[in-house]
């Protein structure tokens, strides 16, 4: 699916990785409570909790890091409208209505979804829900927040994530004026108008590369200036991708990688307005997703 040009600014994000078990499993009885849960939920599927609920590794909670980087991100004088959760593997409280919590907690109250069971096409999925709930000519606030959860009590067959980390990105319809590329902290000011977003479902391994290079060299429009972020798997589907100009997302990071790369290159060459293109692959699921953005230089800035 391709959607039209769209009215999308990054205003700033925020990213931060997380380390130490979740908070809310410190209490020995939520955790009796949470392993007899995750128990009844695996046992169907023939999954064993071998650590059971003294384990040690307790991974962090989809709520606390989210939290951690709403407080960081959005002061209590701009309320958002739409608030998107975005991940791949489910929290350490599954029964948790995470999503509801935290539009409870973000200034505004906004209207909260989680996309999930779609892997790296997660945040590009919730990329296209600010879009579709952003009205032209009005200023809608949509933050989006990635996590990667690492620490599941029960074995899986794809690898856990290398890291807990999380990104969240806010987005508004119209620009900041002024706004300077910058780190401050866990925050990144990486102003930006996001003008390309794609999704292309059912594209065999075989298939990838041709279409993935196809859809690149069209968006990039010959411009020698063009930087690319490409999601790991999709470096690894296409062995022969360009490498000028391009970065690989590190590996590890299946849901937030791309996105915290995507900050850094955006946040690049300050004094100067340049594409910057996404790509990446699900080899699983097959979804090809790509995102175009334009960066705002910082001479544009009121004096």
């Amino acid at each position: 699916m391709a959607v039209p040009s769209t009215d999308l600014h990054l205003i700033r994000a925020a990213r931060r990785v997380f380390t130490g078990p979740a908070v809310l499993l410190d209490d020995p009885d939520q955790r009796a409570r949470s392993a007899r849960y995750l128990a009844d939920l695996t046992h169907p599927y023939g999954l064993e909790l071998p650590d059971g609920p003294g384990q040690d590794a307790l991974g962090r909670s989809h709520a606390e890091m989210a939290e951690a980087l709403i407080g960081a991100l959005v002061p209590p004088e701009e309320p958002v409208d739409l608030l998107v959760l975005a991940f791949a593997r489910h929290d350490v409280l599954p029964g948790r209505a995470t999503a509801t919590y935290l539009s409870h907690l973000c200034p505004g109250t906004p209207l909260s979804f989680a996309v999930c069971d779609q892997g790296p096409a997660a945040v590009v999925s919730g990329l296209r829900l600010a879009h579709a709930y952003a009205s032209p000519g009005d200023r809608t606030t949509a933050l989006l927040i990635a996590v990667d959860q690492a620490v599941l009590p029960y074995r899986t067959p794809t690898p856990a994530p290398a890291r807990q980390q999380a990104v969240a990105m806010l987005y508004r319809t119209a620009p900041v004026a002024g706004a300077v590329p910058e780190h401050t902290g866990d925050v990144v000011h990486a102003p930006a108008r996001m003008t390309v977003l794609r999704q292309h479902p059912d594209v065999a391994a075989g298939d990838v590369a041709a279409l993935a290079g196809s859809e690149l060299a069209a968006l990039s429009a010959g411009r020698p200036d063009t930087r690319v972020v490409l999601g790991v798997d999709l470096a690894a589907a296409w062995p022969a991708h360009p490498t000028d100009g391009v970065t690989v997302a590190p590996p590890g990071q299946p849901v937030t990688g791309p996105w915290w790369t995507l900050l850094d290159v955006l946040a690049a060459d300050p004094d100067r307005s340049r594409p910057v293109l996404t790509a990446d692959y699900d080899p699983d699921l097959r979804y090809l997703c790509l995102t175009g953005w334009e960066t705002t230089p910082a001479d544009t800035r009121p004096r």
